[in-house]
């Protein structure tokens, strides 16, 4: 009875190992089953790290160039995706070789500074303004009436066209001012101008200008005074100073604003007739 008691237990205890063992082996099979699988997914998080660099690489190569004005480099290619997971059948697989790394070309390449009067000075262009302003005419003697003409504010217009060298430029210039006098019916005053202009200008601030401008030419002035009074008609000798700040809204449009002095000669008959206007530019280069 003893003996088969112990047969019992050594059985009992021998099949307890035995299960035991089949356990200790499957919880081993998984492990390496989960160890594969992050093995996989490490190799799949290292390939899409190298596709997202490549991509980075090659965009910022192309930005460059499309700033620097060069012909494009050819697009690298990216690896594929990586496939899609397979089930471990608990051995561990051995990860894929990584592709090697293609680098782009190492070219110095410069980004030019976008400032108007560096790109413009390759190459002359043609111009073509309209221009309208309020005028602030100044105060002017009448010997042979011994008299102040007070004159109101008034306007002018006109057109230029002329031929741009980059910073410098040389055209001409077609305007009209005229203005009233402040008392009522003691006529107006008209300016019918050509001239010879002259300019400087710089580029700031990508599309933006500060100009300089004189301008020389004759002047048909007209003082029209009430009936019975004197009036004044004659060609004069004429001048202009100007300055003022420019936008360029495309390649061949663009728009000024600026302040303009203009006087004519004196004569024995009549004083320099001077005026200060604020006037503003509509601009096609051709």
């Amino acid at each position: 009875m003893l003996i088969q008691s112990i047969r019992i237990s050594v059985f009992v205890f021998a099949a307890s190992i035995a299960v035991n063992a089949q356990n200790f082996q499957a919880r081993i099979a998984d492990l390496d089953e989960k160890a594969a699988e992050l093995q996989r997914r490490l190799h799949e998080n290292e390939l899409r790290l190298q596709r997202h660099s490549e991509v980075m690489e090659q965009a910022q190569a192309r930005l460059k160039a499309l700033q620097s004005g060069e012909q494009l480099p050819a697009q690298l290619k990216i690896p594929a995706a990586p496939p899609e997971p397979v089930r471990s059948s608990g051995k561990t697989p051995a990860p894929p070789p990584i592709a090697p790394k293609q680098r782009l070309p190492n070219k110095q390449t410069f980004t030019p500074i976008p400032t108007r009067h560096v790109e413009i000075s390759k190459k002359n262009t043609y111009y073509f303004q309209i221009f309208s302003g309020f005028v602030m005419p100044n105060n002017a003697h009448i010997p042979p009436e011994n008299n102040v003409a007070e004159y109101e504010n008034g306007y002018s217009v006109g057109a230029r066209a002329g031929i741009d060298f980059g910073n410098w430029r040389m055209g001409m210039e077609l305007s009209h001012r005229s203005y009233d006098n402040s008392e009522s019916g003691k006529g107006h005053a008209e300016l019918n101008t050509l001239m010879i202009n002259g300019g400087w200008e710089i580029g700031f601030w990508e599309s933006n200008i500060f100009y300089l401008g004189v301008g020389l030419g004759p002047s048909l002035v007209k003082i029209q005074r009430p009936p019975g009074y004197w009036s004044y008609n004659k060609n004069l000798l004429a001048y202009q100073l100007g300055t003022g700040l420019g936008h360029r809204f495309t390649e061949s449009l663009s728009g000024r604003v600026g302040y303009k002095y203009f006087s004519t000669a004196s004569t024995s008959d009549f004083d320099p007739h001077g005026s200060h206007a604020l006037e503003a530019f509509l601009e096609l280069d051709l």
